[in-house]
């Protein structure tokens, strides 16, 4: 699974896909495809053929947070449908979060589920095992200033994602 926080207005709004269609979407499907994950390096529009290999890619939050801020109301009450899609999918073995936002509202759905009292430092590429098996990377966000300051890179999340496959091994 790789989670967002929110769709994009001008993307996953529009286009009905996680990460479809906007600038952020534009550079990871890049790598999912220089990784094997994907069949094409581009998302956008929901029928244009992208196939995704044993990958799931949702959003903490279901709709744009006002003013691309999201809050604490907003989130907790999208947390159920994030929960349902981690019930759902039983063959889940990896979550990889895009962005601090994602990688803290899933540790709180997780906190929560199980009692977890550990603390969790979110930087690019720690991992963890979560209580139900799972494993939980921290991935920066492919937004257009991330990648425009190099705080992450292609080589970076490239890694990542294979890092991913080799503990989901497919």
């Amino acid at each position: 699974m790789i989670l967002g926080l929110a769709p994009a207005a001008h993307g996953g709004t529009r286009t009905g896909r996680a990460f479809t269609g906007d600038k952020s979407g534009n550079f990871l499907f890049k790598s999912l495809f220089l990784t094997g994950i994907s069949n094409q390096d581009f998302s956008e529009k929901a029928n244009d053929n992208l196939k995704l290999h044993d990958t799931y890619i949702t959003n903490i939050l279901k709709c744009v947070p006002p003013g691309d801020k999201p809050e604490s109301k907003e989130l907790n009450r999208c947390s159920n449908y994030f929960e349902n899609e981690i019930e759902n999918l039983k063959n889940l073995k990896v979550i990889i979060t895009l962005g601090k936002v994602a990688f803290d509202n899933c540790l709180k759905i997780y906190k929560k589920k199980f009692m977890i009292q550990k603390k969790f430092e979110f930087k690019h590429g720690n991992k963890y095992l979560l209580p139900d098996n799972k494993v939980l990377i921290a991935c920066y966000h492919p937004s257009p200033r991330n990648v425009n300051t190099k705080l992450v890179t292609t080589p970076m999340i490239n890694q990542l994602l294979i890092k991913a496959k080799k503990i989901a091994k497919f």
